[in-house]
């Protein structure tokens, strides 16, 4: 063997040790909300996206903040942020998806699957209007949203957190059922 290729080949693995040793730094948002997490207080972003909503109450500042707060496990406050919008930004589908999101989250499974259905339906008659008030991707959101809860509410799980398993094996069949291409 040449000496080019044995040194090309330590390399490699070299670089596969340190991939696996140090892995990656990335982040993907759960299911189920997560026990470690930093301070809510102490976030800046968090605090902006806060005063962009107090001054101005619109389906796209109340969707930022109300997800921040999801992504930061605190379903709670994502939950009053939309219950206190106006009533035109709390039916948007994009807002309600969020609320059967904190719902799910506060162990509301029958709530949530209420506000997933009737996110359904919005998005159903989005379609056949082409209003374009329910995007491709809130779509495909919802749609496996729903069918997440309906393995819950089927499986009798009303709160995740008091049967994890129950609630991942409910995901697991739910993941099996939809199939579809979000395109138009």
């Amino acid at each position: 063997m040449r000496p080019g290729k044995l040194v090309l080949n330590g390399l490699v693995i070299a670089a596969a040790a340190w991939m696996f040793i140090h892995g990656t730094k990335t982040q993907t948002a759960g299911l189920l909300p997560s026990k470690a997490r930093s301070p809510i207080a102490t976030d800046q972003a968090l605090a902006s996206l806060e005063s962009a909503a107090a001054h101005e109450n619109t389906v796209a500042s109340v969707a930022k903040l109300a997800g921040a707060y999801l992504d930061r496990d605190q379903p709670g406050l994502a939950s009053a942020v939309i219950e206190k919008a106006p009533t035109a930004v709390r039916n948007s589908p994009e807002i309600a998806h969020l609320y059967a999101r904190a719902l799910l989250h506060r162990g509301r499974v029958p709530e949530a699957l209420a506000v997933a259905r009737d996110v359904e339906s919005a998005c159903e008659t989005s379609l056949t209007n082409e209003d374009g008030a329910c995007p491709a991707w809130l779509l495909a959101r919802s749609a496996r949203q729903l069918a997440f809860l309906e393995e819950m509410s089927a499986a009798g799980i009303e709160d995740p957190e008091m049967n994890p398993d129950g609630a991942r094996a409910a995901f697991d069949r739910s993941s099996r059922q939809i199939r579809f291409v979000a395109m138009r």
